[in-house]
């Protein structure tokens, strides 16, 4: 290879260089938007094909299931929304009115008798907890409406890219395969393999999460604890979250409500949730990730933890993925089957 063309090939390779890291920080703020229309476009995949096998206009189904998915999304979260803020600000307000201290104090005494200090040290960490939860979900709330406009631009890319990953779901699967460098019957296995691991995270773990805290608070309302609503929210985002689950709040739920004096709920709602709660999650989760995927679950686990603590919430989706993604380039190499193509697929001249 001559000096010429080794020089040509550098410049060309760090002007592409150059132009890849200008597109990282055009699109870093738009990232978290994009990895969510994606997302999107996978979980409302089933009802576009339905729809475009009725009126076979790919253009026109993709945006009538963006239009009706944010439609439903929207009236939801408003009228839910309002409801939420309602009930954890009348919480804290309830909370500074009663005396925690001596209902703690009987609910302590009872389980461990002349404990004085205790019961103070539990009361003033159960204040603090419960007044910085519900402090941090109200600035959520008003940072949220406060910044109505960036929120808007977030959504519209993230529909914007939902309704391209629809419409052209064959278009980006095939440029995917031609851009990855291996050859076809790995490309098949990496893409087979996170289309299993984005199966089995989101409806093994958020799907599972959103139902057992639905569950949860059908408990809370049925027992009646009060801001069911409110409590129902934590519930499901505690289920959803690694490591966490719903039993992070229906327990302290039911022992507040039996220190209150309201025992005969509150002991029914401990019962709900050691016998109907927890039963859902495990046979529900089973059930879920085993008609989608069959990855181990501690992968997803320690990928979706290590994402979160990396990424964020994105995190949750992408550490998975890219944690089974390189166990698979080792398994393939290990088997001595990572066959690198040697240039990339070019098109026939017409």
């Amino acid at each position: 290879m001559s000096e010429s063309i080794l020089s040509k090939r550098t410049i060309a390779l760090a002007i592409l260089a150059i132009l890849l890291v200008l597109v990282f920080f055009i699109l870093r703020p738009f990232f978290t938007s994009i990895i969510l229309g994606f997302i999107l476009a996978f979980i409302l995949n089933w009802p576009y094909k339905k729809l475009d096998k009725l009126i076979k206009k790919p253009t026109i189904s993709a945006a009538l299931i963006c239009l009706v998915f944010l439609a439903i999304i929207s009236v939801g979260v408003y009228f839910l929304a309002q409801a939420t803020i309602k009930e954890a600000f009348s919480l804290y307000l309830d909370l500074g009115k009663v005396d925690l201290l001596n209902l703690i104090n009987k609910l302590v005494a009872w389980l461990f008798p002349n404990s004085v200090e205790l019961t103070t040290q539990i009361t003033t960490t159960i204040q603090v907890a419960v007044t910085d939860l519900i402090n941090s979900f109200i600035q959520a709330m008003k940072k949220i409406i406060m910044d109505i406009p960036q929120v808007v631009a977030q959504l519209f890319i993230t529909f914007l890219v939902a309704f391209y990953g629809l419409k052209d779901n064959e278009k980006i699967i095939n440029y995917v395969k031609d851009m990855l460098p291996f050859d076809h019957d790995v490309n098949e296995k990496f893409l087979k393999k996170s289309k299993d691991v984005i199966s089995a995270t989101i409806y093994g773990q958020i799907v599972v999460g959103i139902i057992q805290g639905i569950v949860a608070g059908i408990g809370f309302f049925i027992f009646k604890a009060q801001s069911p609503l409110f409590m129902t929210i934590l519930a499901i985002f505690f289920a959803i979250l690694p490591l966490l689950g719903a039993w992070l709040i229906w327990i302290p739920v039911a022992i507040a409500m039996i220190a209150s004096g309201a025992t005969t709920n509150g002991i029914f709602l401990l019962i709900y949730g050691f016998l109907v709660v927890s039963t859902i999650d495990n046979i529900v989760r089973p059930f879920v990730v085993g008609k989608k995927s069959s990855i181990n679950p501690a992968i997803i686990f320690l990928g979706m933890v290590g994402g979160l603590l990396l990424m964020g919430p994105v995190g949750v989706i992408a550490g998975p993925i890219i944690l089974e993604c390189v166990l698979l380039m080792f398994e393939l190499y290990r088997k001595g089957n990572l066959k690198i193509r040697m240039a990339l697929p070019t098109q026939e001249k017409k």
